[in-house]
């Protein structure tokens, strides 16, 4: 993606680098033309009154530049030299009356000749001489325009980077808006060219809030819908095996129960899923990383222990963090839940939380069946399940956590163990104040 800060700059100073080049050039030859001109006259003028003064004995003599000194030639009549000044430059005495130009010494000169009822008079002048002020006068011309392109950078690039700094905190605003934040993104020091853009992207935002309200409304109406039938249903069949049934009837009932059962889970995590999706968030609040832990594994514990699995925990002690701690408990919750639900009998789960850096790390690891590498991509979306189709489970569990950590700032990883079978799931919280409060 390109800059438009560093677009705009590289333009203008190429811009403003064409612009002095040519301005150069034209002021070049521009000014030459003048100064031949003027320097044409000038020969005319000396050789016009160089019969009346070219005496040696003027006063004061001005000693000129080699570059800069003429020739000055005269004759009478009957072509006898009468006076020579300036370089030690034979230039032959040219047969036109007017301006010429001669080659003599290795170097190209202007000449002009003109006569009188008296005499004949040549005056030369160097080309380099005439060049050279031609290219003094154009660098004086154009060197304040190039001086001007470093201020012209500097003065650009600040006003470029004045004019985006409002592009800037829009970008920050869009980067802390959690994926259900509701309100208007701000025009503060936004671009005029820019308010379209963040209009449509707001009216947008709306859209989408009102689409996504509408799903969440819909999840969350039918699984209260359904939880009452279901609940009937387990009473009935409950009812039904109280009776004296035995055989056939017996297993149905049986199946019938674990297949209510199942159904209820599916609810409850609708329900779930339908409030971190609704973003029903609680009030921050400091908690001390053994006691969130707790908060977790005590109502998961009678279930560990039930299909004979070991929870162990590796708690470092004196750490705080400040959260919303029923967010953290819900993604910690489902990340148990699961470890503890794949995990065969007999095996063993353990959560380790430690303090890395400026953040507590809680790891979970379990001995279970583990996750096929192709599978590990897709964990998070809803429905998909990697685990064996032995295992009960809805594919909600994970999308729940993930939403409620995003929502929170949380960093959640999980992948096989390198070591023996079975899934390690990590999550990474600040320590202190966060940074990551939604819009």
């Amino acid at each position: 993606m390109k800059s438009l800060q560093k677009t705009v700059m590289l333009y203008v100073t190429i811009l403003l680098v064409v612009v002095g080049v040519t301005a150069a050039i034209v002021s070049y030859f521009f000014v030459k033309g003048e100064v031949n001109s003027f320097q044409d006259n000038a020969l005319q003028e000396v050789a016009l009154n160089a019969g009346l003064v070219y005496r040696h004995d003027i006063q004061p003599r001005i000693d000129a530049e080699l570059e800069d000194q003429l020739v000055v030639q005269i004759w009478d009549h009957s072509e006898r030299p009468l006076h020579r000044s300036g370089p030690p430059v034979d230039i032959p005495a040219q047969a036109d009356l007017g301006y010429s130009d001669v080659t003599a010494g290795g170097e190209r000169w202007r000449v002009f000749r003109a006569r009188d009822s008296r005499h004949v008079i040549q005056i030369s002048q160097r080309w380099s001489a005439r060049e050279e002020v031609a290219s003094y006068a154009a660098a004086g011309a154009v060197i304040p325009l190039i001086a001007s392109i470093p201020l012209a950078w500097l003065l650009i690039g600040w006003v470029v980077k004045r004019v985006l700094a409002g592009l800037g905190d829009l970008s920050a605003d869009i980067g802390r808006r959690s994926a259900d934040a509701k309100g208007a993104l701000r025009l503060t020091g936004v671009p005029a060219e820019i308010v379209p853009l963040v209009g449509a992207m707001n009216s947008l935002i709306e859209r989408q809030q009102q689409a996504l309200e509408t799903q969440r409304r819909f999840v969350s109406d039918a699984a209260h819908e359904l939880r009452t039938p279901l609940a009937a249903l387990q009473i009935q069949i409950d009812n039904m095996r109280a009776q004296d049934i035995t055989g056939g009837a017996r297993e149905i009932a049986d199946d019938l129960l674990d297949g209510i059962r199942r159904a209820t889970y599916l609810v409850n995590q609708l329900l779930l899923l339908a409030r971190a999706d609704a973003s029903m968030e609680s009030d921050l609040e400091s908690i001390q990383a053994g006691v969130l832990i707790q908060m977790v594994a005590a109502p998961l514990a009678s279930i560990a222990e039930a299909r004979g699995l070991r929870l162990v925990t590796d708690i470092e002690e004196n750490i705080s963090v400040t959260v919303r701690a029923s967010e953290v408990q819900l993604v910690l919750s489902n990340l148990l839940d699961n470890a503890i639900r794949y995990t065969r009998n007999g095996g063993l789960v353990r959560i380790e939380a430690k303090g890395v850096a400026d953040n507590l790390e809680i790891e979970l690891t379990d001995t279970g069946c583990g996750i096929p590498e192709a599978a590990l991509p897709r964990l998070y979306e809803r429905f998909f399940r990697a685990a064996p189709l032995d295992i009960e489970g809805t594919g909600l569990g994970l999308a729940i956590a993930r939403t409620a950590a995003d929502r929170n700032g949380l960093r959640m990883e999980i992948r096989n163990r390198a070591d023996v079978q079975g899934v390690v799931a990590r999550l990474t919280i600040p320590i202190g104040v966060p940074e990551y409060l939604p819009a």
